[in-house]
């Protein structure tokens, strides 16, 4: 074979290689980017609120039927206007408020109503389930906007988790945001999020100069189904970030990375403007609660890992936490100080956690990081004690809960 002909070949070869690439690419971002839920899936994607609940949808989740109402919130169907006499309170969050693996009457939601129209308090009350899985204070002001308002609530309470700031610097840099700052719309964009929490290869550091071409890369389809495949996993590393992989590359406290990274008392620039940006979300649904005339509270509640040294093991580690107790209070401290300044109240239930932990344990599942049926039995007793703590609720006298520690 002539060495002309050897190079035709070798020509159409890679011809061919660039063009089913480049066919792949296609396909796989089409379907990236496909809306909606045609394979009957509860959870949609969203071009304002990222992703939701399909409205008036059906499914069994991990053994626990799902149902949404008209909204696609989880949760019984409610009337638009509000009766006459009715104290009607909205309660954002995410999995944990939604109550990800617990029947609909276990939530946080529907127990704080249970107890304040169990007689010790003098009135009719709603209080109306809007978590939503993977939700974070950014997305939390856009349903609060477009959807629950529509309720018209007294009260909107915000269920903080401690992977809202991570979520929200995610999110902040998808999103379109008004002349002022002020979040439009994050619509879901599930490449440009992938590529961004791609963990780095571990390169030798003779090897920086590939980061640039290892950052282009990230943003391809085809790169990151190889990189999340099995043999992808063998040569480039694994993506999932156990707590070992976190230290092997250096990404221990990296808000990009490291989901939990506010629960380990770490100071950083990125880590500060990180806060900055969530605190910003977080006053601002507070401002639109207000302004709608209904008051705002903020809840913040810890995870497994800030509880107790042993519960939740599997969970914690999912999330690249390792084994004993994260004692830091630095995310309660920063938001009672938000709190203060902003002028609402914030109910710190990491007192009540830690109490009950040594008498109701387990309060997490063991093999992720959400409540137990306890746990979620917690939550909603030190919420009911701040409420009532702050008066934010008429026809219930206020007592002495000395487990929640509240703003002033």
């Amino acid at each position: 074979m002539t060495r002309r002909r050897l190079g035709g070949r070798l020509l159409a070869v890679a011809l061919g290689l660039a063009l089913a690439l480049a066919a792949s690419e296609i396909a796989l971002r089409v379907v990236a980017g496909r809306p909606g839920a045609a394979d009957g899936s509860l959870g949609v994607s969203d071009p304002v609120l990222h992703h939701r609940y399909r409205p008036n949808g059906r499914k069994p989740i991990r053994g626990v039927e799902y149902a949404t109402n008209s909204l696609g919130l989880r949760d019984r169907e409610y009337a638009r206007a509000k009766p006459a006499g009715v104290f009607r309170i909205v309660m954002l969050g995410d999995s944990f408020t939604e109550g990800y693996t617990l029947a609909l009457e276990d939530t946080v939601a529907k127990r704080v109503e249970r107890a304040l129209g169990s007689g010790a308090c003098a009135g009719r009350y709603e209080v109306i389930n809007a978590g939503t899985g993977s939700y974070s204070p950014i997305l939390e002001y856009l349903l609060l906007k477009h959807v629950a308002l529509a309720l018209h609530p007294d009260l909107v309470v915000l269920n903080f988790d401690m992977t809202d700031v991570h979520d929200d610097w995610i999110r902040t840099r998808i999103a379109r945001l008004d002349a002022d700052g002020r979040v439009v719309a994050v619509p879901s964009r599930p490449l440009q999020e992938a590529a961004m929490l791609m963990p780095p290869l571990a390169l030798p550091s003779w090897a920086g100069v590939l980061r640039p071409l290892e950052r282009a890369a990230n943003h391809a389809a085809v790169y990151q189904v190889i990189r999340k495949s099995s043999l992808g996993a063998r040569w480039l590393g694994p993506v999932k970030l156990t707590p070992e992989r976190l230290e092997q590359l250096g990404l221990v406290g990296d808000i990009r990375y490291d989901i939990l990274a506010i629960t380990r008392d770490g100071e950083s620039p990125a880590l500060e403007q990180a806060w900055a940006t969530t605190k910003r979300y977080i006053a601002d649904v507070g401002a639109l609660a207000r302004g709608a005339g209904a008051a705002f509270a903020l809840v913040v509640y810890p995870h497994a890992h800030q509880v107790s040294a042993d519960e939740s093991p599997e969970g914690r580690r999912k999330f690249g936490i390792g084994p004993g107790l994260y004692a830091s209070d630095r995310p309660f401290q920063i938001l009672e100080e938000l709190g203060r300044r902003a002028g609402f109240p914030v109910i710190d239930l990491g007192p009540i956690f830690r109490a009950r932990a040594r008498t109701d344990a387990p309060l997490f599942r063991r093999t992720d990081i959400h409540h137990t049926p306890a746990g979620a039995k917690v939550f909603a007793e030190g919420v009911l004690a701040g409420l009532h703590e702050h008066w934010l609720v008429p026809g219930c006298a206020t007592g002495d809960y000395p487990l929640v520690k509240a703003t002033k």
